[in-house]
């Protein structure tokens, strides 16, 4: 009896999961921040962020991270106007699909440095 199991494959595509999501913070004006973002499942996954709903920009000071994280180098909020205040969340997808964290509130502290 000759069994052939070379064509026998398990299809284990693993789904799309967060090993780590962002949390609430409060931080200063100017300090930086890393709100955490860490999916798992097939490769490639393309993590994107979302600020109040509407995607986020990279630029010299707003970076994703190659773990999937967010980096402001200097936070900023001029007075009266909260420039990146507000509630983020990261999108990650593959070729299966995309999930959504959770929502993670970013706060400016009122007083000064303490």
């Amino acid at each position: 009896l000759i069994l052939n199991l070379a064509p026998l494959r398990v299809w284990c595509f693993s789904e799309l999961v967060f090993i780590k999501e962002p949390q609430d913070i409060t931080v200063t004006r100017k300090d930086p921040v890393v709100l955490d973002c860490q999916a798992h499942g097939e490769v490639p996954i393309k993590v994107t962020w979302l600020k109040n709903g509407a995607k986020v920009s990279e630029n010299k000071r707003i970076q994703v991270l190659s773990n999937g994280s967010l980096y402001i180098s200097e936070v900023e909020g001029k007075r009266g106007e909260q420039y990146d205040e507000g509630f983020y969340q990261c999108l990650a997808m593959n070729r299966h699909g995309a999930i959504l964290s959770q929502k993670a509130h970013l706060t400016l502290s009122k007083g000064g440095s303490s």
